[in-house]
């Protein structure tokens, strides 16, 4: 298992939770109408920016990214870079030339790896097809990754100005909740997880560092941006009233299965590759035996007892899915015949044809099944008073995030920041090394 996903996802997500009494992950929603966070400075929170008088003096900022005398370099507006095409990748000459490394960039002092450009971009990367196209997709997400990250640096930056001592302290505890959840989850061993982060080459102390600049910056936007949030009952309305699919529940089914499977029955010296006579041969196996728990079961026999006699999946668990919606299963006859039932009830044998791949390979002969529901939950659509509480949590993190967008817009605005291409290229060629999959 990915350690790093883990982190990022699992572990932050469920301290945060804990300690917030909300959901998080890199970009987590704050639980704003509690009181688990220090109040902010009375003379800025409420406004949209700070006078001008209180701002403190920002000193030059750097993208520390080519190599010496490299005549490439320039200092260029940050502008978000849409992660298909590529649009707005800065470009625009405004400055001279800097003599700094290919490996590094530097914002306000910060100086951020390759390696930590990877690892943020990871989960987007893992997902990218190694196609044709693999180069351009992993291009864009390095850059808005990159973008990103300058991004964060300097509301981090700015956060650390503007938090009180009580709120960084807030910060930190938060932090080291998260560091001791995770010592718990390695088996109480700090060795044993920083064993397990070397060979994601990370350490804790990154990881530690990445905490707190996601949580520092997420309270901050909270402190400065909330006092400009409003929504109304008539906003809630009109938002149910437009996405009413939205809050649809689903009809679900747990289903119960006694399924025997043709290829089971196979010899296995044939089971890829067997005659019409061998596949004869095992459906009529099969046949017999799926005729055998109905027998069995039309007699009166427990439906539990008799799947875990008789069915080829989760045998231990007598048969048993979870509840699942339509569309779930790959078997549509037997899916069609659970949804088809009422709680408690079972279905005749069901017979299943082959199965093929997309490229033509046999993945399943078929087979045979009994289903019973022994759960049903009939889909329904969310009354707009048990609604309310979603959609405001909806419109709030819209609005929430325009003002954060529009805050962002003015700070890069604001610094001058020297980008070269020498970064976004070392950086991909990297990930290009760690994540081409050919077939």
């Amino acid at each position: 298992m990915n350690t790093t996903r883990i982190i990022t996802t699992t572990l932050l997500a469920t301290l945060a939770c804990g300690l917030l009494g909300c959901s998080w992950t890199d970009d987590f929603s704050w639980p704003w109408e509690k009181e688990t966070t220090p109040p902010a400075d009375a003379n800025w929170s409420a406004k949209e920016d700070w006078p001008a008088a209180t701002q403190p003096a920002d000193p030059p900022m750097h993208v520390v990214e080519v190599k010496p005398t490299d005549p490439t370099m320039h200092e260029v507006e940050i502008k978000p870079v849409d992660p298909v095409t590529g649009a707005n990748d800065p470009e625009l000459i405004i400055g001279k030339t800097h003599e700094i490394t290919t490996s590094v960039m530097e914002i306000k002092g910060k100086f951020i790896t390759v390696q930590e450009i990877l690892h943020e971009a990871q989960p987007s990367l893992e997902k990218v097809p190694s196609d044709r196209m693999f180069q351009d997709r992993v291009r864009a997400i390095i850059r808005s990754t990159i973008n990103t990250r300058v991004n964060k640096e300097l509301v981090y930056a700015e956060a650390n100005a503007r938090l009180s001592k009580s709120q960084k302290d807030h910060v930190e505890a938060q932090v080291k909740e998260m560091v001791r959840s995770m010592i718990a989850n390695a088996g109480g061993s700090q060795t044993r997880l920083e064993k397990r982060l070397a060979k994601e080459n990370i350490t804790l102390d990154e990881i530690r560092e990445r905490s707190k600049r996601n949580i520092t910056v997420q309270l901050y936007q909270q402190i400065k941006f909330l006092p400009a949030v409003s929504i109304t009952r008539p906003m809630l309305l009109g938002y149910y009233n437009q996405h009413k699919n939205k809050f649809r529940v689903e009809k679900k089914v747990a289903m119960q299965l006694i399924a025997v499977l043709i290829e089971n029955l196979l010899p296995k010296d044939l089971a890829n590759n067997p005659s019409q006579q061998e596949l004869a041969k095992a459906k009529a196996a099969a046949t017999e035996r799926i005729e055998k728990a109905e027998q069995l079961l039309t007699g009166g026999a427990n439906f539990t007892e008799v799947a875990k006699k008789y069915t080829d999946i989760k045998r231990e668990d007598g048969g048993k899915l979870p509840l699942w919606p339509a569309g779930s299963l790959r078997q549509k006859e037997v899916e069609k015949a659970g949804f088809a039932l009422a709680e408690g009830q079972r279905s005749e044998i069901v017979e299943t044809a082959a199965f093929k791949n997309s490229i033509g390979q046999t993945v399943s002969y078929g087979g045979f099944y009994i289903v019973k529901a022994y759960e049903v939950k009939e889909g329904k659509l969310t009354s707009f008073e048990d609604a309310q509480d979603a959609i405001t949590d909806i419109l709030r993190e819209k609005q929430l995030d325009a003002l954060s967008a529009k805050f962002t817009k003015k700070l890069n605005e604001d610094a001058k920041i020297a980008h070269s291409p020498e970064f976004i290229k070392t950086t991909v060629e990297e990930a290009m090394k760690l994540y081409w999959k050919p077939e």
